[in-house]
């Protein structure tokens, strides 16, 4: 299948085919090594400080407060 074969295809239909695609992977007899440097990212980012990050309830809270105040005026 060419690149032009799937730019053919409805939105839906190459959705459809990603997940298609995406579930192949999902099988035990596939084995695919890890690159380095995702190794690499995720221990950069394990220890990188996150105290300035707030909760997902904290960005929720403060976007609806943003909305109401947006409605309100």
């Amino acid at each position: 299948m060419s690149r032009n074969d799937i730019a053919k295809m409805s939105v839906e239909e190459r959705v459809a085919l990603m997940e298609e695609l995406w579930a192949s992977f999902d099988r035990d007899d596939l084995e695919y090594p890890v690159p380095a440097w995702h190794e690499k990212v995720l221990e950069e980012r394990a220890n990188k400080d996150d105290s300035h990050f707030i909760s997902f309830d904290e960005v929720k809270k403060s976007l609806y407060e943003e909305l109401n105040a947006y409605k309100n005026s």
